[in-house]
């Protein structure tokens, strides 16, 4: 019994020593080292900065400290990628860079270390890449063409091998279909790569259609989430349309949408007057401000916009029923201060009130109504380039002269109805 009693006693002891021990700063680990206090060192994330183009380099500051106020240094664990000089931190190349900061040990404080490890990422890169637009399956090849803002080489290949080929940027068709053709750009360790795929009718094909709606869910949204707005005004009622005198209405099945205008003036000579409505493209309640356009519908191949329309017979009848047909695009700039689109316009001329489908042209029927005081714009090549974020249905002339309730209370009735899908193909 004492022996056990003993043997108790003396592992106590040894315990208690151990604890003096660790209270006057011995047995340290972690961060500190043995002979002193335990310091830690907070290190803030230095990442964020992409590689600079050589000759020039990008750097970063690096920031930390010590719980013991003592002097910081760092060290690069990946000189090939990161060198540090003093507290800057030169990014050579992308990768991952790892750098530690150290205090070596400070007024009775173990030294201290604290690592970061952070990726330093490629420069990217824009790739431009305008489809050639339909082909006819004969012997003559095809030139592609294709650039990157970098200025680095691009390369073309095919995934639709039974179609078409491609040697360097000549482009051979095989056989009538759809040739996907993709233009690439590898990237290095300065700059990201990049691709782009355009899909090339070849012969009879067909590019596939591109739905920028295929209905309304009420009068104000499409099916896809995209806004409507309808505006109309005229002489007689202070240039706008209030009252029951204007109204839109939406099929029970959503497939359809009306938008109607009636003046009724107490004296028509004279009379002038304005209609017309737009659609956004899913998900878009306005175009942005100040930038660019990201969301719409992205033109590859597709040839004309196709729409069933159809058009009140007091308006027809007129002889003056002509649309304009306006595709707003997602390409920004400030105009005399004011926010502005590139908007390409058609006009359109009902052929008769009943429904009807139509299919207007983008390269031969389209032209740049608005170029927001920019020069030289291409039709196709913004079409290829920016998204078409919104459309509008306006009239030329509205309807001012042929009455639906005779002359002597004259209802000058403008009014379209557009039934299913507005696509591009």
């Amino acid at each position: 019994m004492m022996k056990r009693v003993t043997g108790f006693r003396l592992s106590a002891l040894g315990l208690a020593g151990i604890a003096l021990l660790a209270g006057c700063g011995g047995g340290g680990s972690g961060s500190g080292g043995a002979g002193g206090a335990v310091q830690t060192i907070a290190f803030d994330f230095p990442g964020g900065p992409t590689v600079a183009v050589p000759p020039a380099v990008a750097t970063t500051q690096l920031v930390a400290t010590a719980s013991s106020g003592g002097p910081i240094t760092f060290t690069s664990n990946t000189p090939t990628v990161c060198t540090v000089n003093g507290s800057t931190a030169s990014l050579l190349i992308a990768g991952e860079c790892s750098i530690t900061a150290t205090q070596s040990g400070y007024q009775g404080y173990a030294a201290a270390s604290q690592s970061q490890l952070f990726v330093i990422p490629k420069r990217p890169q824009t790739i431009v890449f305008r489809n050639p637009g339909s082909q006819a399956l004969d012997g003559q090849p095809a030139t592609l063409s294709a650039t990157v803002n970098t200025g680095r080489p691009v390369t073309f290949s095919t995934s639709t091998p039974t179609v078409c080929s491609v040697s360097g940027s000549t482009l051979s068709k095989l056989a009538n279909g759809l040739c996907v053709v993709t233009a690439t750009q590898s990237g290095d360790d300065i700059f990201a790569s990049v691709k782009l795929d355009r899909s090339i009718p070849i012969g009879t094909e067909k590019a596939p259609a591109l739905t920028f709606l295929s209905g309304y869910k009420d009068t104000a949204t499409t099916k896809e989430q995209g806004s409507v707005g309808t505006y109309a005004g005229s002489s007689a009622d202070g240039w706008w349309c209030g009252g029951s005198w204007c109204g839109s209405a939406v099929s029970a099945d959503g497939s359809s949408f009306s938008y109607f205008y009636s003046i009724q003036p107490a004296d028509p000579a004279g009379l002038g007057a304005y209609y017309g409505f737009t659609m956004m493209a899913g998900t878009l309640k306005e175009m942005a401000k100040g930038t660019d356009t990201l969301l719409g519908v992205r033109i590859d191949a597709q040839a004309a916009l196709k729409f069933n329309l159809a058009q009140n017979s007091e308006w027809l009848s007129t002889g003056k029923n002509a649309i304009n047909v306006d595709l707003y695009l997602g390409h920004y700039a400030l105009k005399d201060g004011k926010d502005c689109n590139v908007k390409l316009r058609a006009v359109v001329t009902p052929t008769q009130a009943a429904a009807a489908d139509y299919s207007v042209g983008l390269r031969d029927q389209f032209t740049v109504n608005e170029a927001c005081g920019l020069s030289g714009l291409d039709l196709w090549s913004e079409l290829q380039d920016y998204p078409i974020s919104k459309i509008e249905f306006s009239a030329v002339n509205a309807n001012t002269t042929v009455s639906s309730t005779g002359t002597a209370a004259p209802t000058f009735t403008s009014k379209l109805t557009l039934t299913g899908a507005i696509s591009f193909q």
